[in-house]
């Protein structure tokens, strides 16, 4: 169900409250160098489902922060591919009701 409403002659849309939308959890950090702290640039943060079906990919910044949301509860596995680094892999749990989970990722130089 959606809200239509007008503002300055632009129709937008507002999603009405309902409890999927609860389900929402921001996932949010940084990748940094497991050695120096260093963050580490333009790595591919990618997430899976319980089922390994990948469900987001982002890559992070300047800064080396990444961020997402995903709408699940229970299990999801955080992937990182980065040159010069090992791969990393780690199953999160996100619990019911919580709307933000922050996480370090730690890469280990090759």
């Amino acid at each position: 169900m959606r809200t239509i409403g007008l503002l300055f002659g632009f129709v937008w849309f507002a999603p009405a409250l309902c409890a999927q939308d609860t389900l929402r959890v921001q996932i949010h950090g940084s990748v940094v160098n497991a050695e120096t702290d260093v963050p580490v640039l333009e790595a591919l943060v990618e997430w899976y489902d319980a089922n390994g079906k990948r469900q987001a990919i982002t890559q992070t910044n300047s800064e080396g922060a990444y961020a997402f949301f995903v709408r699940t509860t229970g299990a999801l596995e955080l992937r990182v591919a980065e040159n010069g680094f090992l791969e990393y892999r780690e199953v999160l749990s996100v619990e019911p009701g919580e709307s933000a989970h922050e996480h370090v990722i730690r890469l280990v130089p090759k």
